[in-house]
């Protein structure tokens, strides 16, 4: 049976697989990625050839680079999240592959060369040109994925500082209200006008 998934059910199965997998490493049931390369190099074989790798690699991280101690999107395992799931949703591997062949066109017609061969500056370039282009669908598909690959990784949650809390136990706990904390606004005066 083929199950017609949301984007918003997608995201939240994403989640829910990322949650267990931390807690199935952390318990030593299953290896990470890094530990796994071959198991991605089967997957990647079929789904994505190493042109499309590379040029995955690249635009992921022109667009989450590292930066301010947070890793690039490559570093965390993005390519091969994405790999994975454009192996399991022939949808989500045609949506990365009509993206990547959009900018591997626009970087050869507009800059001559390969994105891949690109300087920072021009892929950055190439990138804003194909952001621009009609429909913009097409660059924000690629965008959001990357997006997903990234931000459902437990390795960012702990670098932003975001624990995960269950729903079935007590939350984080908060600080105590400090009322000192209004003063600033007590002092700025009325923002507002009365009305009768």
């Amino acid at each position: 049976m083929k199950r017609n998934w949301t984007r918003r059910k997608f995201l939240e199965s994403t989640l829910k697989g990322s949650i267990a997998a931390s807690g199935a490493v952390t318990a030593g049931i299953i290896i990470p990625a890094e530990g796994r390369a071959g198991y991605a190099g089967q997957q990647s074989s079929d789904t994505f050839d190493v042109q499309q790798r590379n040029l995955l690699r690249a635009a992921m991280d022109e667009i989450i680079p590292a930066g301010d101690g947070m890793p690039a999107a490559s570093e965390v395992g993005g390519v091969e999240y994405l790999t994975r799931i454009a192996h399991e949703n022939p949808k989500i591997k045609k949506d990365l592959l009509h993206s990547l062949g959009m900018l591997s066109e626009l970087s050869r017609k507009g800059l001559g060369k390969e994105f891949t061969s690109l300087i920072h500056p021009e892929r950055v370039e190439a990138l804003k040109k194909f952001e621009a282009l009609r429909p913009r669908q097409n660059f924000a598909k690629l965008r959001d994925y990357i997006y997903e690959a990234y931000y459902t990784q437990p390795k960012v949650w702990t670098q932003l500082g975001y624990s995960f809390h269950p729903t079935n136990s007590a939350g984080p706990r908060m600080k105590p209200f400090d009322p000192s904390s209004l003063d600033r606004v007590r002092k700025m005066g009325k923002l507002y006008r009365e009305v009768s």
